[in-house]
Order: C-alpha cells, then structure tokens, then sequence
C-alpha cells in the first residue's frame, strides 16, 4: 500500500484561535493499520444552535435517537451555528454554508438531502424521520466508489490520526479527504431542553484544512489506487481524550458545494 506521511510544519484546524503543529510519525507509536471494508456509511449532520428552541425540542433528541439506532453504520455529527452558540467553529461555520435551501434550524441532514419534512412551517416529526430512515437505509445499501477508513491513537500528549482510502473505480474531478476532530459529552444550557445543562454530543472541534480538506490527487482516483495518511496533532488542554471521535469524509466538488463520497468515523483511545 502506497503510504503518504503527512509532514508539513503547520496545519491549519478549525477551532478558536488555535494553529496546531504537525509531528514526523516516525518519532511516535503510529495509529493502527486500517483494513478497508466495502461499505458505504452516510453522514448525518444535526445543523443546530443553543438558542434555537426546535432544536432543544426536537432536533437534538431526534438526532441522538437515529444516531444510536444507526450506531456503526452512519457518522453523525453536530454542526453548531447562529446565536452565539459557544460551540460554533470557522468549521461548522463552512459546513453550514455548503446546505442548499433555506437556513432555518433545526435541520438534519442525510447525506446532501435535507430529513426535515415541513407541514404549514412546522416540523412533521413522523414524516421527517420516516424520510431519513430511508436516506439511510439507501445509502447504506448503495456501492460505494470509495472505501475510506480511520483509526486513531493517544500517546502521551500527541494524537495521531490515520485515515485510508482506496478507489473502487475510475473517478474524475476534484475530490478531497477532511479529518474532523469530535467531542462529546459537552455541557451547555440549550433552549427548550427536557433538563438543562444539555449534553451535546458529536460536536465539531477541529478540521485539517479547513471544512473540505486537503485535495486527493489524481493518482489516488483510479481503480484499487490506495492512499494511507497520517496526522499528529498536539492535544488541545480544552478537549476532554475520554470522549473524543475521529471522522473521515471524502468530498467532491460539484459547482460551488461539496458532495459526500463516503465517510468513517473511530472512537479515539
């Protein structure tokens, strides 16, 4: 397997003011080999805020309970935007202006489909997460283009993230791979919640490169081309290491957005 290490002296990551230096692996007790299964995993993304009522009501809820029934086969992840919310990142931020349609929170999304299923401008519960289930389960039984695997590892201080790809066939236009730092458990009051302080789970703290990440070359976009990186990243005093995730989304290009290609997701140990 092609095997490209990652060893640039900045990398930028999407968290507040903070610019995170990348390590030579060499140096380090490197993250686990990834064995690659063809398997196609959707990502649900909760666009959400902790001064946006729906979203205590109903968004939040909704998104943690499909979350843990989908457990393994999906990647969720929590978007934070709007209102100040203290959990919002430049990151969150890119993400949320790559939605097409209106902006409105809650929102959760499959993929690049939008799950909320409006009756005279309020929420169908029932409906929405009937249409989500079966974005879900299409997804999931589509083939993918791309495997995409990730496996992490704490050593001391350092993090090191590894992530795989490999193509399934001939691909053609831009294509990028972005690593995302996730936490859980994040205490913040959020409006209209059951109980406050709220849990808030699969948050974005951090990103390589920006929302999208970093190109793929051409080379790495035809058939059984595999990719294989690594990323170090000192551990931020601010994260907590016990409820830490790493996700893997490939991105394509299309016009002025991106589309999922295939994602993955690995508890950090």
């Amino acid at each position: 397997m092609r095997k490209n290490i990652l060893i640039l002296s900045l990398l930028t990551w999407g968290i507040v003011a903070c610019k995170k230096e990348l390590l030579p692996t060499e140096a380090n007790i490197e993250a686990p080999a990834i064995t690659l299964t063809r398997v196609t995993k959707p990502v649900l993304f909760d666009f959400t805020s902790t001064g946006c009522p729906g979203c205590g009501s109903w968004g939040g809820p909704t998104f943690t309970r499909i979350a843990d029934k989908n457990k393994g086969s999906i990647v969720p992840i929590a978007v934070h935007i709007k209102y100040g919310d203290p959990m919002i990142t430049a990151v969150s931020n890119e993400i949320a202006v790559n939605r097409t349609g209106p902006r409105y929170t809650p929102q959760l999304w499959v993929n690049g489909n939008n799950g909320v299923v409006l009756n005279n401008s309020s929420i169908d519960g029932n409906a929405s997460v009937a249409k989500m289930d079966s974005n879900i389960a299409a997804l999931i039984n589509q083939e993918p283009q791309m495997g995409v695997g990730v496996s992490s590892l704490i050593n001391d201080e350092l993090l090191s993230i590894r992530y795989a790809t490999e193509a399934y066939t001939d691909l053609e236009g831009e294509y990028s791979v972005a690593v995302y730092i996730l936490e859980d458990k994040l205490i913040f009051n959020q409006s209209r919640a059951a109980s406050n302080p709220y849990e808030h789970n699969y948050v974005i703290r951090a990103a390589n490169n920006g929302a999208f990440g970093a190109s793929m070359s051409s080379e790495h976009l035809r058939t059984s081309a595999q990719n294989d990186v690594t990323l170090d990243i000192d551990l931020d005093e601010n994260w907590n290491r016990e409820n830490l995730y790493a996700a893997v989304i490939v991105w394509k290009k299309d016009g002025e957005n991106y589309s999922i290609v295939n994602a993955n997701n690995n508890k950090i140990h």
